[in-house]
């Protein structure tokens, strides 16, 4: 459990965020395609640094697109110390840090 990604994580994401602007469908997509390239990414990172508000529909989209994603639950912390149960998306043949 932590409520704090790693300082090298958030700042990619945050990069990420501002390369794919827009708030379309195709442009969540786009950030979290990105994003699953570098690491693995939970919907607590999605939506709170990629502006991925429903990521599973966007997992759904990049599945569809033929890309191997797994899901795999974790817990995570939120800034008010509350546990949530997640999804952590992984796509299988990422080359992560």
């Amino acid at each position: 459990m932590n409520k704090k990604i790693p300082p090298h994580k958030e700042a990619a994401l945050n990069e990420i965020n501002l390369n794919y602007s827009g708030n379309g469908v195709k442009q969540q997509s786009n950030r979290l395609f990105a994003a699953l390239n570098l690491f693995n990414v939970n919907t607590f990172e999605a939506s709170r640094y990629l502006s991925v508000y429903h990521s599973p529909a966007r997992v759904l989209q990049l599945r569809q697109q033929g890309n191997l994603l797994d899901t795999v639950w974790q817990t995570v912390e939120d800034e008010n110390g509350v546990l949530h149960r997640v999804g952590c998306y992984v796509l299988r043949g990422a080359r992560h840090e």
